[in-house]
Order: structure tokens, then sequence, then C-alpha cells
């Protein structure tokens, strides 16, 4: 069997698509093999190709305790990529649950702040996050949070005139313009009331 062919292929459908729900980051050419986190080398994978990517690289390269290493770890409880894959949707509905409304110290969402600054998203990271998104209705509360938070903001002249920029030439619908109408007439009244 070509397991090299195999790995290839499977790298190329995931480049050629965009993940939404659970997905994995896998190493095109793995870390212990000299890759790096440039976003080429990383591909959005469900958890049985992550598994089956694993397999794959160690049929390829055999002698590389790294790649044996991770295919064991991934292997641990498993019987395989669906078994593999069941687990780690499980676990990773756990840890959300987990910390759902989970309050965190100022400390440490000062360290969560400065880990993320300067960190560049790729753009079929902002693709997955957006399409994660879309569609998701707040709930009236979250709303009420947003809408305290913006009172009383000031953006810089540099900011007014990059948001300034990025709205030339755009059109929005008339339903999309009747909603925007109806929500800065709320704001302001809400405003005024206060």
């Amino acid at each position: 069997m070509n397991y090299a062919a195999h790995y290839s292929h499977l790298i190329a459908r995931a480049r050629g698509r965009v993940l939404v729900g659970y997905r994995e980051r896998h190493h095109v050419l793995p870390s212990c093999m000299g890759g790096g986190n440039e976003p080429e080398n990383l591909v959005a994978l469900t958890a049985e190709e992550h598994y089956v990517a694993h397999q794959l690289l160690v049929r390829i390269h055999p002698d590389i305790p790294g790649l044996v290493h991770a295919a064991v770890w991934m292997a641990k409880q498993c019987t395989g990529n669906k078994a593999y894959g069941w687990l780690r949707r499980r676990h990773a509905l756990a840890v959300s649950a987990a910390r759902l409304g989970k309050q965190f110290s100022k400390e440490h969402l000062a360290n969560m702040s400065a880990a993320r600054r300067g960190r560049v998203l790729s753009p079929e990271h902002r693709a997955n996050m957006s399409a994660a998104l879309r569609g998701r209705a707040l709930s009236p509360e979250t709303r009420a949070k947003i809408s305290t938070a913006r009172i009383g903001r000031v953006f810089s002249p540099e900011h007014r005139a990059k948001l300034s920029a990025a709205n030339i030439g755009r059109k929005h619908s008339a339903e999309t313009r009747a909603k925007m109408s109806a929500a800065h007439k709320a704001h302001w009244a809400q405003r005024r009331a206060a």
C-alpha cells in the first residue's frame, strides 16, 4: 500500500475545505520532523482523519520516535479512528461544560489577553470562526450587556478613518437598512431616556 499517497490525498482534501464543528489542528510536517506552526503547515482535520493521519505517518516514517509516541498517545484507549473521534468529541463537550459560567481572576484574564496579543489568525481560521458564529442568536441579556459596554465608547480618528474606508461602496439590502434604522432609533431613544 502507498501510505505516502494516502497521506498526501488526506492533506490535499483538508486544505480544500472549511470544517464546521469539532476539528483538530494537524501539522502536515510534524513538529518532531522540523515542522513549524506556519499556516501552510497546519490543516484542520476531523478527529477520525487526525487519527488516520498519525497512523499513516508512522507507516511512512517508522523510525521517528516522536511520530510513534503521538500515534500511541492517540490510540491509548481507542480501538480505531471512530472510537478516537467519538472520545475526542465527548471530551470537548465535557471540557466546555466544565468551563461554562466559570469566572477567571483579573490576573488570569490578563495572562490570557497577553498570550493572544499580536497573534495573527490565518484566513482559514477566520472563515471557520465566522461559519461557527453565523446564525447564532444572542439572548436578550447578552444583547443588553453588549449595548451597555458600547455606551460612551470613543474611537480614535485613525480607527474612524479605517471604518469609513472599509464601508466605502458597501451596499445593504432594504431589509438590512430597515433593521439598522430601527436599531439606531431604539438606541438613541434609550440614550435620551437615560
